[in-house]
């Protein structure tokens, strides 16, 4: 059976949160005991999505050994199926999720870093899934994003290459793209997300980097015909790893935190709408941050942090206070050897944001699920 219950991790010392900075404050503990389920070998990443178009969110999870794609079914309860299992390209690393062919379906784009291709993949009503199609990248495809780039209503893709590239794919919007927009990305480009940063009404990207001595993102601001105007750098952090966005501080505007493994810490920059960041001091974070969920984890309608710490084999808890700080000390939570990827989504429908984490380690997803809400950790 691929589903595991992980009543050996019943250990107080396991399952209780420890305290970053101090004993002072009380012990949060918003999630019960985890499930696990065995994935593939070297999994890559995580996302959480509804495929099937039953309002519960299901896992996605490529396996760059073993060339393969998971598709694993939320029953809406909080467990998931076995597995369905897909053959993708080389070394499967990143993916996006968006209807392409405009079957109000959802559909997959597979980044195969060894072919230097993607995989385009259509849902159907069945359920199931069918390859389209495979399209040219160029070498060493990294990370994707999905968004409408053009204004014409069909889910468009932007793709980094490993070394110095930004790839633009408008979709024709019946799963295939248009020939590539390249755009230079020099400083080894990493994550990237999709946003209107500027309040034109027209997506923008923003890139982390993480070659030695980089400290900077840059931001391509979109025209909103399918081009980007010549990126400009925002300083702050070192070779970041990851980029998630959200609105920190409830300006209604888009705000990115970024984590830097290396030093060891996170960076936020508050966004004011019109295109500007401002960034805030660093923050500590454990040993190897990776990647970030922002959502709301402890019941006082603030959005807060959890940050997967690779090094540690750990995660941890950041409760926000509203206006782009946050409480400490923060809360550490064990979760096994190399935390690779954390998506947060409600998979039992109690209108609490539960979490998936991936263990690199040992090949293996957990299921976190949410407890009652817990309520503001006073500093």
């Amino acid at each position: 059976m691929t589903r595991l219950l992980l009543v050996g991790f019943i250990a107080l010392a396991v399952f209780n949160f420890s305290s970053g900075c101090g004993p002072s404050a009380r012990d949060p503990q918003p999630f019960a005991l985890p499930s696990a389920y065995k994935v593939g070998n070297k999994p890559a990443t995580l996302v959480a999505y509804d495929m099937n178009n039953d309002e519960f969110p299901d896992l996605l999870v490529p396996n760059t050994n073993d060339h393969t794609l998971m598709f694993f079914e939320g029953n809406g309860d909080g467990t998931f199926k076995e597995p369905f299992v897909m053959r993708t390209g080389r070394e499967p690393v990143a993916l996006a999720v968006a209807d392409f062919n405009g079957d109000r379906i959802p559909d997959i784009a597979v980044c195969n870093y060894g072919d230097g291709n993607l995989s385009v993949i259509l849902g159907q009503k069945d359920g199931v899934f069918k390859i389209l199609d495979r399209v040219k990248t160029g070498k060493l495809p990294i990370a994707i994003t999905t968004g409408d780039f053009n204004n014409d209503r069909k889910a468009d893709l932007a793709v980094t290459l490993r070394f110095d590239k930004l790839i633009i794919f408008l979709g024709n919007g019946d799963g295939t793209f248009k020939p590539a927009e390249a755009y230079k990305a020099p400083g080894t480009p990493a994550r990237l997300v999709s946003g209107d940063y500027n309040g034109d009404h027209n997506l923008d990207l923003a890139i982390t980097f993480n070659a030695l001595k980089m400290n900077f993102i840059r931001i391509y601001d979109g025209n909103g015909d399918g081009t980007f105007q010549t990126p400009r750098k925002i300083m702050g952090g070192k070779q970041a790893s990851y980029i998630t966005q959200s609105d920190m501080n409830g300006d209604g505007h888009l705000d990115l935190i970024i984590s830097s493994p290396t030093a060891d810490s996170l960076t936020l920059f508050l966004g004011d709408g019109k295109g500007g960041f401002q960034r805030q001091a660093d923050f500590a974070a454990e040993k190897g941050p990776g990647y970030i969920v922002s959502g709301e984890f402890t019941g006082d309608r603030i959005p807060d942090l959890i940050v997967g710490n690779v090094r540690d084999g750990d995660i941890s808890l950041l409760q926000g206070r509203g206006d782009g700080t946050f409480i400490f000390p923060h809360f550490n939570y064990p979760v096994g050897r190399q935390p690779r990827a954390i998506v947060g989504a409600d998979f039992n429908k109690d209108g609490l944001e539960d979490l998936a984490v991936l263990l690199y380690g040992s090949a293996t997803l957990q299921i976190f699920m949410r407890k009652i809400d817990i309520g503001r950790i006073d500093s």
